[in-house]
């Protein structure tokens, strides 16, 4: 009876181990993406190119939407 109460404490704890792993890898996703729209709207303000400029800024808008969306996820689950 305790092995099975221990073997799905393992399961789950490796589960929530992985969601944790995929939960830092997105908000480091976020911030480096974050990184590059700046990068891509610096560049086309630079060669007064407002199509680049506008990329950039939806490049910012999408990473920090998914970098804040990482903080409003359960620690729990």
């Amino acid at each position: 009876m305790e092995e099975e109460q221990s073997d799905s404490t393992d399961a789950s704890t490796r589960g929530k181990l992985l969601r944790s792993k995929i939960h830092v890898g997105l908000a480091a996703f976020g911030t480096l993406a974050a990184v590059a729209g700046i990068a891509v709207a610096i560049n086309g303000g630079l060669e007064f190119n407002r199509t680049k400029v506008l990329v950039g800024v939806g490049i910012i808008v999408v990473s920090t939407i998914l970098y804040i969306s990482m903080l409003f996820i359960d620690a729990a689950e």
